[in-house]
């Protein structure tokens, strides 16, 4: 079975899919490809684990008064081993950083568009967005991606 096939599998067992139960299962089935997708050595992640908690520090206490962020990581350095935050005002100085953190915004977006745009209401959040991507691509010449829709639903 595949990663995908095994957590669909525990979701309809259990009516609602819980990593807790993923992990307790994957540890009981050591041949699966859930258990091949998990670090097992306790280090190693208890050492990814504090970076992941880091990271989330960085994101609720390097914020202005308003609550807005003063640290953003970008895909570019990302790629980079061991990632890294920047300045926000540093990136919104620079062109290509600013162009970098559009791009990266307009992609959250469109993995959160992916999993609301089933819901009507925001279909004009779409739209804008759509019309961004546009805007930005034909700015830096990017080729747009050809996006799938669904059908919204009603309330």
């Amino acid at each position: 079975m595949t990663i995908r096939e095994e957590l669909l599998d525990l979701q309809k067992r259990h009516k609602i899919l819980k990593p807790e139960t993923a992990v307790e299962w994957a540890r009981a089935h050591p041949q699966s490809a859930l258990h091949s997708s998990l670090e097992w050595d306790d280090s190693a992640a208890a050492n990814e684990f504090r970076i992941w908690q880091v990271r989330r520090l960085i994101a609720i206490h390097i914020v202005s008064e308003t609550g807005v962020r003063q640290m953003v990581s970008l895909t570019i350095d990302r790629t980079k081993v061991g990632g890294g935050y920047r300045a926000l005002d540093d990136v919104l100085a620079s062109g290509t950083m600013r162009d970098v953190l559009l791009a990266d915004a307009l992609a959250e977006l469109e993995r959160t568009r992916s999993k609301y745009e089933s819901l009507v209401e925001l279909a004009s959040v779409w739209t804008e967005v759509r019309r961004v991507k546009i805007k930005q691509a034909k700015r830096t010449g990017a080729k747009l991606r050809q996006e799938r829709s669904r059908p919204a639903m009603q309330a």
